[in-house]
């Protein structure tokens, strides 16, 4: 059995191996999976992403909106690559930011275990800016704004209960509205 993460590293490796096993359950690509701190506890998202850079930065701003109005305080988003094959994760909390990748090498399915790499820990320069933006400046110690109606109404067809992608609060399993 694997020990619970105690630091942030863990966690977003934690976070690399959920995924992991989740392609291997899947037999097949998987969503980006964002892991949000917030006060009330953490919540699980899987959004779909255009592979179009301008088109996914912007369907990313509900997330980023999301974040906000949660008062996130970091994010682990795993998620697939495909230069290289690998499997990733990158955790963002005010100061820290880690990432980390397992290579794949997919061969005729079943996809197992022994498809994936050792991880293996990312540079710093490596990770892009506008990733680590993904999480709000009110996380970083700005006082935040109140959501308008128009923001909230639109969250929550995003990720509320019944939204495109239902925001899941991962110590109860519920979908939560927002």
């Amino acid at each position: 059995m694997v020990p619970e993460p105690r630091t942030f590293k863990e966690l977003v490796e934690a976070d690399l191996r959920r995924a992991a096993r989740l392609i291997i359950k899947v037999q097949d690509e998987i969503d980006p999976q964002f892991r949000i701190a917030t006060p009330e506890g953490d919540y699980h998202l899987a959004v779909t992403l255009p592979r179009d850079p301008h088109e996914r930065m912007m369907m990313l701003r509900p997330v980023t909106a999301f974040m906000a109005w949660k008062k996130a305080l970091g994010f682990v988003l795993a998620s697939e690559l495909h230069v290289p094959d690998c499997v990733c994760a990158l955790g963002v909390m005010q100061e820290e930011v880690v990432a980390c990748l397992s290579q794949i090498t997919r061969t005729q399915k079943p996809w197992t275990a022994a498809n994936f790499g050792k991880v293996e820990w990312m540079d710093r320069s490596l990770i892009g800016q506008e990733m680590i933006d993904l999480l709000p400046r009110s996380a970083l110690g700005d006082a935040g704004r109140a959501m308008s109606k128009t923001e909230v109404a639109m969250l929550e067809k995003w990720f509320g209960t019944d939204g495109i992608y239902p925001a899941v609060h991962i110590e109860t399993g519920e979908a939560r509205g927002v």
